[in-house]
């Protein structure tokens, strides 16, 4: 069986990690303070409650395809950036559970 040998390289070749897990949720509030944009108008756009938006904005819903999609459409970053963060955090999320005595 051949192990897979697959690493992230920063520009200088040196392997890039991190411990830090970083919700999606997280850059898009920082992404909607940057461009001054309210949260209750956007959660309007995306056609979800406030409550729902505020959830995800901290970290307690994850970004479906069809959200993406509409933050996407909304703020002109690709839906594959949004499920990529989102995935990269699920990962990270589970690879760093405590592991369980059998």
């Amino acid at each position: 069986m051949q192990q897979n040998n697959y690493r992230v390289l920063s520009s200088r070749g040196r392997e890039i990690q991190t411990d830090v897990a970083l919700h999606p949720g997280e850059i898009l509030l920082d992404e909607l303070e940057a461009r001054e944009i309210k949260k209750t108008a956007f959660a309007a756009l995306l056609s979800i409650k406030p409550g729902h938006l505020s959830e995800l904005l901290h970290g307690k819903r994850h970004v479906s395809a069809s959200m993406a999609l509409k933050l996407e459409k909304l703020l002109n970053i690709p839906a594959e950036y949004w499920m990529r963060v989102q995935v990269y955090y699920d990962l990270f999320l589970e690879r760093n559970k405590p592991k369980e005595i059998a």
